[in-house]
């Protein structure tokens, strides 16, 4: 995985981006008289937003206590994604081998069930193996468990990977065996719930793209996930929300983010119903470029209904000159205007 969803798997990550080099305007947003325009509608985590028609979604990513997944363009072969095709379990396969035969260590697949719409594959990598460890007893078993959810109605089938942490045993334990087929069962349950329903649609849960859903029944202990779309020139819009579990963690990013609020000029807006600040920058390499971002300002810990929420980007108007003579400016306010509660999307958020 990579680029700015790689970080997201690991959402805390990601809500380290600064915005270093970034001068700051007053902004004056005038939200009344922004235009209407038509764009494409998009399913993005629990929401969902409308953007031009040519942005397009270069990578989404997903992670929570047990699992984490990710979805990039088809011709983005070096990432572990959605399949599509009538090679798609094979070319998974292949990609999981590729990542045993990446280990340092002695490996073996202790489980392999390819049957039915979820695919597992497991491995064992001996670490012992690994000089001065061999004697360490505090040294874990290790198993890295891969999933495919596959949909054969529509050819599609897409990647899911157990969270490596609950692949590790302490070598002390010595039914270790038996309890890692214990947190098995827990995971692949909740890598079935990776589904295939096109947008628009009305599942609870968290939408990778207009295809895939981590649909919920029950929220989890945390989750993360993070957006990006990008039109091939200038312009980008990258969401991304996520709990967080902790009140120092939480704190500390409303810290980081009151500092910006301290030296850099802002304005406050409502985005899909979330009281935050929106900072707009000039362009680094054009006058006619605008960055942003905006911060969600009413975070609570431990809450998915109001678990943070960062939107940032950058509109070069050069990039759309059918909607001259708007300022960048406004198109911004546009663009996180539309960006809503998705219907059904809080259904399973009860704190």
């Amino acid at each position: 995985m990579g680029s700015v969803t790689q970080h997201a798997l690991m959402f805390l990550a990601l809500l380290a981006q600064t915005t270093q080099g970034m001068a700051m305007n007053k902004t004056d947003v005038n939200e009344a008289g922004v235009s209407e325009f038509k764009f494409t509608e998009h399913c993005a985590g629990r929401y969902q937003l409308e953007l031009p028609a040519d942005m397009k979604l270069i990578d989404s990513g997903y992670n929570d206590e047990l699992i984490m997944t990710s979805v990039y363009p088809p011709k983005e072969q070096v990432h572990d994604t959605a399949y599509r095709g009538e090679q798609r379990v094979e070319e998974w396969r292949a990609r999981v081998e590729a990542e045993r035969q990446k280990e340092i260590v002695e490996t073996g697949y202790v489980h392999e069930s390819l049957e039915g719409s979820l695919k597992t594959l497991v491995y064992y990598a001996d670490r012992r193996k690994i000089p001065g460890m061999r004697e360490d007893p505090t040294e874990w078993h290790k198993f890295e468990t891969f999933f495919l959810g596959d949909f054969p109605q529509a050819e599609q089938a897409i990647a899911i990977q157990g969270q490596g942490v609950h692949g590790n045993i302490s070598r002390d334990e010595p039914d270790y065996k038996a309890i890692f087929r214990e947190r098995l069962a827990g995971i692949q349950e909740r890598a079935g719930h990776v589904e295939y329903h096109p947008w628009p649609h009305k599942k609870a849960g968290v939408c990778l793209d207009r295809e895939f859903v981590v649909v919920n029944t029950v929220t989890p202990e945390r989750e993360g996930y993070a957006m990006e779309y990008y039109n091939g020139k200038r312009s980008r819009f990258v969401l991304m929300g996520g709990t967080f579990h902790s009140e120092s963690a939480l704190k500390e990013e409303l810290s980081r983010n009151s500092g910006l609020m301290a030296f850099l000029a802002s304005s406050s807006m409502k985005v899909a119903g979330r009281k935050g600040r929106l900072f707009i920058s000039d362009g680094k390499y054009s006058e006619t470029e605008r960055e942003f971002r905006w911060v969600a300002t009413d975070t609570k810990v431990d809450s998915f209904r109001h678990a943070h929420l960062e939107i940032e980007g950058s509109i070069e108007m050069k990039d759309y000159p059918e909607m001259a003579p708007m300022k960048g400016t406004d198109v911004i306010v546009g663009l996180l205007k539309s960006v809503k509660e998705r219907p059904y999307g809080m259904l399973d958020a009860k704190r």
